[in-house]
């Protein structure tokens, strides 16, 4: 990655994916509360007052001039195509010129994804994320959304249609318009204060992510610095990284560093502002004794060799380091 704004920073969360939300999870997002009757003037616009997107309506209408495009709306029907560009840009982007390629679910998403990634600074065919069957019915997701749908689940955005189900070529509800552009909103405000706050911190960052394929499962990772200065990195020998594998019993499966040599040398990295190093490691899934390895849960830790001095600095050893849980028995 070239820069700060390339590197696919969360693009996994470490960590089992959430379990699946109840009706409405198609677009709950965990850190949004109803809003209570201090925080915002009552303002009843809509028959369903009860309806379960009342707090991303009344949370919208607090700080938007978003009043006309819910009112009199029966929050059960279908969303009009421009009152979906009117909400964008109020909302997320003023100068957004697009619009989905329908109104479906699954294009809908995609394209707050692709706002979302813009306002963020980030590519999002780049952003690496884990390749879990989240839905049973992904089979039914066009291959051009699949991605995006994935970290929209993964950032919050979109949860499904309750049940494991995401439900794609449903046309979206005004219901589900208002809490998918609240929770865009919101997931581009956590993304632009976390990079401004680990910045004005002065941190390293490593993040981690993996895909399975024919058999193998590859991790990309990577060390970012969050500081403002170039940083000179000492690592102890050739070896840069360790990856060690358990299960769920803390029996180690798989270690990186199994039968290989590294040089001795001492190695020295140099890293830029908001630029990161970055790595690969391809696993055939199969355990210390040769077998091959197709359901279960694992934990894989990565740990990036620093020598834990730099610049007369000592480094937090918990930057150095990230873990990934995942299910084999989930895995596509």
């Amino acid at each position: 990655m070239k820069n700060k704004n390339n590197v696919f920073r969360n693009a996994v969360v470490a960590g089992t994916l959430c379990a699946f939300i109840a009706v409405p999870s198609f677009v709950q997002a965990a850190n949004i509360r109803p809003i209570l009757a201090e925080d915002v003037k009552p303002i009843i616009i809509y028959g369903q007052y009860n309806h379960w997107s009342k707090p991303y309506i009344e949370k919208l209408l607090k700080n938007y001039n978003v009043e006309s495009i819910f009112k009199d709306k029966d929050l059960e029907s279908y969303i009009k195509e421009e009152e979906y560009k009117n909400i964008v840009k109020l909302v997320i982007d003023e100068e957004y010129d697009g619009s989905p390629d329908a109104m479906t679910r699954e294009a809908v998403v995609y394209d707050l994804m692709k706002l979302w990634a813009k306002k963020t600074g980030q590519d999002l065919d780049n952003i690496a994320v884990i390749q879990m069957l989240i839905y049973s019915d992904t089979d039914k997701i066009d291959a051009k959304y699949n991605h995006a749908i994935t970290l929209a689940y993964l950032k919050n955005i979109a949860k499904g249609n309750g049940g494991g189900i995401f439900n794609p070529k449903a046309k979206v509800t005004y219901g589900e318009l208002a809490a998918l552009i609240s929770n865009t909103h919101e997931a581009i405000k956590n993304e632009l204060s976390f990079e401004t706050d680990s910045i004005m911190e002065g941190r390293f960052e490593t993040k981690a992510g993996y895909e399975i394929k024919d058999g193998k499962m590859t991790f990309d990772f990577e060390l970012i610095s969050h500081y403002t200065e170039t940083k000179n990195l000492l690592f102890g020998s050739g070896q840069q990284f360790e990856i060690t594998i358990t299960d769920e019993k803390g029996e180690e499966v798989y270690r990186y560093s199994d039968d290989k040599f590294f040089t001795m040398a001492i190695v020295t990295k140099s890293i830029n502002p908001g630029e990161s190093l970055k790595w690969q490691d391809t696993w055939d899934m199969t355990n210390k004794d040769g077998e091959k390895l197709t359901s279960g849960k694992y934990k894989a830790k990565i740990d990036i060799l620093v020598i834990p001095e730099e610049d007369g600095e000592k480094i937090d050893p918990s930057q150095l380091t990230t873990e990934i849980e995942f299910d084999l028995s989930e895995a596509k």
